[in-house]
């Protein structure tokens, strides 16, 4: 397979007490996945080819509590696409920052539809339109309210976009894609994009250019670029985040290009939010997916669960949202000797949404969490603290210096930390105040 870089030029208990406007719930800690929209395994044939799943995160509570917060995943997959069964769309988009829900829910719904509103130049040229349209989101992202939707808050953007055994990555972010395929007999993992860190070659040098601050991660807390002193993000690139980009910090994704070849080995394509990648290594997570060979859906099932096994092991009470999209290969089978089919050539029963479960839009996109705001009623319980060798101790503070996508730093301190008392200051979690 090869790869290249483009760069156009362009229970029981009582009910804890939250406060208003940021409604948490406790969750038992067996459950597998919240009822919730778009999150049903695939049904009939595609169950085979595509899986879909996620998971809210969670804040830790008093007396060994655990709250779920607000899933700010996103993704959509779309097939058939741009009115060719020869060409499909995958996207995650993993917002952070508080109302970061909402710059990812823009962009699960905006960039699809902008890139088929050109279809045409994307079928000609998908390097140049898939960063076009990267940026021209962003910029209306940052214009969105007088500019107050999202300076504060952001999302990654990984897309995948297939057009018959070619496929092309553009990611925004630390949101990955990596390849999953067979050689000698042993399964192995190709990263499709590469995670957007502020301390990466080139990403820090523009930073600093632009007068931003880049902190080497400590421990395994990640590197960050400082805004001001004041936020620091966990990434380099990002739609959003209106403060950073007077930093450094750009939307422009990084766009690799990659054959698909099944007979070489080429077995299945993997695209998830960080909340996978935390604790599970690209090889780990194609050796996961590779073992429910039969079904995508429940290999990513599988994935997702796996990934939450490890932060309960890892942080206890603490759990960033996690979000996978499974795509079996080849999705796509091309007739050489026949052009692609339209969908009025094959009509609607052949597409993603004639058959799977789950929240089908009218666009016929498969998305998960649309519309989610992660106040879903799950049953009251208690969460325990991690076991042995895991890390359950600590307060939300710890956490934050470790593992939030935005973080605050004040003045005088070299450290960062939790920033929820102050106003001007955006994180991703906000404790709930438990009942006494």
């Amino acid at each position: 397979m090869g790869a290249s870089d483009s760069k156009p030029k362009e229970g029981s208990g009582s009910t804890p007490q939250v406060p208003e406007g940021r409604k948490s719930i406790a969750h038992e800690p067996n459950e597998l996945f919240s009822p919730r929209r778009g999150n049903d395994e695939a049904s009939g044939p595609l169950a085979e080819s595509l899986g879909n799943a996620t998971r809210h995160g969670v804040s830790p509570g008093s007396g060994g509590a655990a709250y779920a917060k607000i899933n700010q995943d996103r993704g959509v997959a779309h097939w058939p696409y741009n009115g060719s069964h020869n060409e499909a769309l995958f996207c995650v988009f993993d917002g952070h920052g508080r109302n970061g829900e909402k710059v990812s829910e823009f962009c699960v719904k905006a960039i699809p539809a902008a890139l088929q509103e050109v279809g045409a130049e994307l079928r000609a040229d998908p390097p140049a339109v898939l960063h076009q349209t990267v940026i021209e989101v962003d910029k209306k992202v940052l214009k969105k309210d007088g500019g107050s939707f999202a300076n504060m808050c952001g999302t990654t953007s990984t897309i995948v976009y297939v057009q018959g055994s070619t496929c092309w990555v553009a990611c925004s972010g630390d949101s990955r894609a990596v390849m999953g395929y067979v050689e000698r007999g042993s399964v192995k993992a190709r990263d499709l994009s590469v995670d957007m860190k502020p301390d990466a070659p080139g990403e820090k040098e523009r930073i600093l250019a632009a007068g931003g601050e880049v902190s080497v991660g400590r421990g395994n807390g990640p590197s960050r670029v400082w805004c001001d002193g004041r936020v620091g993000l966990a990434m380099s690139r990002s739609i959003g985040d209106g403060e950073c980009k007077k930093y450094g910090v750009i939307a422009d994704p990084q766009i690799r290009k990659f054959d698909i070849d099944v007979d070489r080995g080429d077995r299945f394509i993997i695209c998830a939010s960080d909340g996978v990648w935390e604790f599970i290594s690209s090889k780990e997570a194609c050796q996961i997916v590779a073992k429910e060979s039969a079904s995508a859906s429940k290999a990513c099932a599988s994935l997702v669960q796996a990934a939450a096994q490890r932060w309960k092991k890892a942080e206890g009470n603490y759990r960033d949202d996690i979000t996978a999209i499974v795509v079996r290969l080849p999705f796509i089978q091309p007739d050489a000797d026949e052009p692609p089919k339209t969908l009025d050539q094959v009509g609607v029963s052949g597409s993603v949404s004639g058959r799977l479960s789950g929240h089908i839009d009218l666009d016929g996109g498969v998305y998960i969490n649309l519309g989610e705001t992660g106040l879903e009623q799950i049953a009251e319980g208690r969460l325990s603290t991690a076991g042995a060798g895991g890390g359950g101790g600590g307060d939300a503070s710890d956490f934050a210096k470790r593992r939030l996508s935005v973080a605050a730093k004040p003045a005088d301190d070299d450290d960062w930390e939790n920033g929820s008392s102050g106003d001007d200051l955006e994180v991703e979690v906000e404790m709930p105040a438990p009942a006494a």
